[in-house]
């Protein structure tokens, strides 16, 4: 760091030559702001060297940070060639160049080949504008290549140029002072040698300048920019490379249609009608069964159950006696010419008083739960993992769409399908992950006004404390959240009273009801996030040991500080021999096949305006800051093992 500011040494020898006090101001303070940021980013981000395209961006947010050092000394330099200090433009490129040497070097060593040249132009556009002594344009190539730069780092914040609005401004406004510098003395007041005057013209030219630099910041950190899953990353397919899949064999649970293929009158294939996929029936209740060939002629049909065996010999039946549990269900259709096709789907079977205080019944819940009933007449848990609530019903529906065959917009039914290996279990719970993450499709964003209402980090040491116990920044959410009111005292499902009256529920954290957060409110944090994906995972077919919600312990964030802690789920996917950690807060990553999560979204504050921040894996330290208990609606368990999770190291 002392050798960074050798920069804003020379400066201020210029300073003190030709009367450029006030033009080399503004670049001073630019490089202020380019290296304490660049600083900043660096010593938060360091551990993201290399690790670029994990995060589907051209540059790591370390490796952004040396170029906005590296920029910062091309601004340096810019101001010293304009002002004609040939001492401070001699020592800035001896500096420039053995920093960019340095950086290159290293950046080169960890693939970080975007940076690389990044590097190179820096130093191309430097000794460049030295050799032919345009300061000037120095200062605009330097002020303006930030943003750019910036965007194409993945910076903590989802609009990275943004970080390079104080230091680009103020470069470009020094370039053009130094252009101007004949013409000042023409200016009103400025145009005559008597003391008080001139003064006067000083101190007004300089509070105009200052207060075109304050309005052209604030515009570019105001300026609306929709958040879209472009901005967040592209929707890349990943395959299974840490050893997660399991090799032995699994149940054959494909569905044809899945693989697009096209059927002439003359193929045989074979189709369930009836039940649909991964719906619950209650024992006893006789379940109908139905079956297309999509072939004319006579047609032999065997309907088989992994847990019953054969249960049926025609195209349609009713069956009331099957086993309590998941039934994978087989269907196979021979023509007279011994060509089979074959459907499956899965089936599950509870006891009579799982859910069977709610009416209507849910279509879809899982077997292995305990709950009766749904809020405000279930217990505490079954309120806060509504798996019995019907209204729920229409997620699980758009993912056995989406798994079968059924065109889904958007791009987590893509994403699901492209990594399920025809397994729909797995596709099912992949599109719920993406759908709840990136995709945005049930949850949108981060709800900032529950953290400022419980005076938690986010809001108050990044707002200001002020706003502890307030109900702050609901803009841009759905007009049940701006009608909540705040009572601070209250946690959880208690302070939710109303689905009508909006001002009876008080915006606290603690889990709210799943269909209030999902339905009503549309947003939430991350316990919210947490628990909305467990209670529709278990509505589509996972059982009580294969998805759980689980939380860390405290974790530092960069400036926040220490946070109390963060919680996210464990997800054991069909096929795999560990559990995943999947972290879908704010709409961010979800799931990362090959590890951990990359990062999570919340939201905090940024020069007086909430913005959101990507919380980083390696703060959060998923592997190592995990509580001991992980729950669901079904009750409490053990966290599984670290070794038994996908990206964890092994602990000798």
């Amino acid at each position: 760091m002392p050798i960074i500011l050798i920069p804003l040494l020379a400066l201020m020898h210029l300073m003190a030559k030709k009367g450029n006090q006030i033009l080399a101001l503004p670049a001073i303070l630019g490089i202020l702001f380019a290296i304490i940021t660049g600083s900043l980013v660096l010593f938060f981000a360091l551990p993201s060297l290399g690790h670029q395209t994990e995060y589907d961006n051209a540059l790591s947010p370390a490796a952004g940070a040396i170029l906005f050092i590296l920029l910062g000394l091309a601004g340096a330099l810019g101001a010293a060639i304009a002002a004609e200090s040939r001492m401070a433009e001699r020592g800035l490129v001896m500096l420039d160049l053995i920093l960019s040497l340095f950086g290159l070097v290293a950046l080169a060593l960890l693939n970080e080949w975007a940076a690389c040249i990044g590097i190179i132009m820096i130093v191309a556009a430097s000794l460049a504008f030295q050799h032919s002594k345009r300061g000037s344009a120095l200062l605009f190539f330097a002020g303006l290549a930030g943003f750019p730069l910036g965007q194409a780092a993945m910076t903590f914040l989802p609009y990275g140029w943004k970080t390079w609005s104080i230091s680009g401004v103020l470069f470009v406004f020094c370039g053009f002072l130094f252009i101007a510098k004949t013409s000042l003395k023409r200016l009103p007041l400025l145009n005559n040698n008597r003391r008080a005057s001139l003064l006067c013209g000083y101190l007004l030219y300089s509070l105009l300048c200052l207060l075109l630099i304050f309005l052209s910041v604030a515009t570019l950190v105001h300026v609306p920019v929709e958040t879209s899953l472009g901005m967040r990353g592209a929707m890349i397919p990943e395959t299974n490379e840490c050893g997660c899949m399991n090799d032995g064999p699994k149940y054959a649970y494909a569905n044809a249609s899945m693989q697009s293929q096209s059927y002439s009158c003359e193929q045989l294939k074979a189709e369930i009608l009836s039940p649909g996929d991964v719906r619950t029936f209650p024992r006893d209740e006789a379940v109908y069964f139905e079956a297309k060939a999509y072939k004319k002629g006579p047609m032999r049909y065997l309907w088989v159950s992994d847990l019953d065996g054969v249960i049926g010999q025609d195209e349609e039946f009713n069956r009331s006696n099957l086993s309590i549990g998941w039934h994978n269900i087989t269907l196979t259709i021979t023509d007279s010419t011994n060509v089979s096709s074959s459907d499956f789907i899965e089936l599950g079977i509870s006891d009579c008083s799982v859910c069977g205080k709610v009416s209507p019944r849910p279509k879809y819940y899982p077997v292995d739960t305990s709950c009766q009933d749904i809020w405000p007449n279930g217990t505490t848990r079954c309120q806060e993992f509504e798996v019995c609530h019907p209204d729920l019903d229409y997620i699980v529906a758009d993912a056995v769409n989406c798994c079968d065959g059924t065109p889904i917009p958007g791009s987590a039914c893509a994403y699901a399908c492209a990594n399920s290996g025809g397994d729909k279990k797995r596709c099912r719970g992949l599109y719920i992950i993406r759908a709840f993450g990136p995709e945005e499709t049930y949850m949108r964003g981060y709800a900032l006004f529950k953290a400022c209402c419980s005076g938690y980090p986010e809001c108050t040491r990044t707002c200001g404390l002020s706003l502890a116990g307030t109900c702050s920044f609901r803009e841009g959410f759905n007009e049940n959240v701006s009608r909540l009111s705040c009572r601070p005292d209250e946690w959880g499902v208690s302070a939710w009273r109303s689905d009508i009256n909006m001002s009876e529920n008080s915006a606290v954290l603690g889990m709210f009801p799943t269909h209030a957060t999902v339905d009503i409110l549309r947003t939430g944090v991350c316990i919210d996030y947490a628990a909305a994906l467990t209670t529709t995972l278990r509505k589509a077919g996972y059982n009580k040991t294969e998805v759980m919600s689980t939380a860390s312990t405290g974790y530092d964030l960069p400036l926040l500080g220490s946070h109390p802690g963060h919680a996210y789920n464990l997800v054991l996917l069909p096929g795999d021999a560990m559990y995943h950690f999947v972290d879908t807060t704010g709409n961010g990553e979800g799931i990362n096949l090959k590890g951990v999560p990359h990062y999570f979204w919340f939201t905090g504050c940024f020069l007086g305006q909430p913005v959101e921040v990507r919380a980083f894996d390696w703060w959060v330290d998923y592997c190592n800051k995990t509580g001991s208990i992980s729950y669901n609606d079904a009750g409490e368990f053990e966290t599984p093992k670290r070794t038994n999770i996908c990206g964890c190291p092994n602990v000798n």
